[in-house]
């Protein structure tokens, strides 16, 4: 479960957020918005995660592509063609703070999205 959620301000990003935060129990209150995340490419999304604060361990980013596939891929040299729509990719890290989040630096967790199963 997440610790914190930070999200893309724009509407459909905005919608995955709260379904998100809807399933998993975190309060859609607690969801930080931003607009940076729109349109954003890998170098903004880094920023991002650098920025959060080292006392959230679990950090849910819900962004667009195709800089979200950048993103997922440089973090841990994976080799996705397409994070999907509503697609979720996960990422381990061995930091002792988000500040040290680098492109390479993180483990390939798991890859799921909706389509997946139908």
């Amino acid at each position: 479960n997440p610790d914190i959620i930070i999200s893309s301000d724009a509407v459909r990003a905005k919608e995955f957020a709260f379904v998100i935060a809807n399933v998993l129990g975190y309060s859609s209150e607690d969801i930080l918005f931003s607009r940076d995340l729109y349109l954003a490419n890998e170098f903004e999304m880094l920023k991002t995660v650098k920025e959060v604060n080292d006392e959230k361990e679990t950090v849910f980013l819900v962004s667009h592509n195709p800089g979200i596939t950048y993103f997922a891929n440089l973090l841990c040299n994976y080799n996705l063609e397409n994070l999907p729509t509503s697609g979720i990719f996960g990422i381990e890290f061995d930091l002792k703070s988000w500040k040290e989040t680098a492109f390479g630096n993180g483990q390939f967790l798991m890859f799921e999205f909706p389509k997946k199963y139908i």
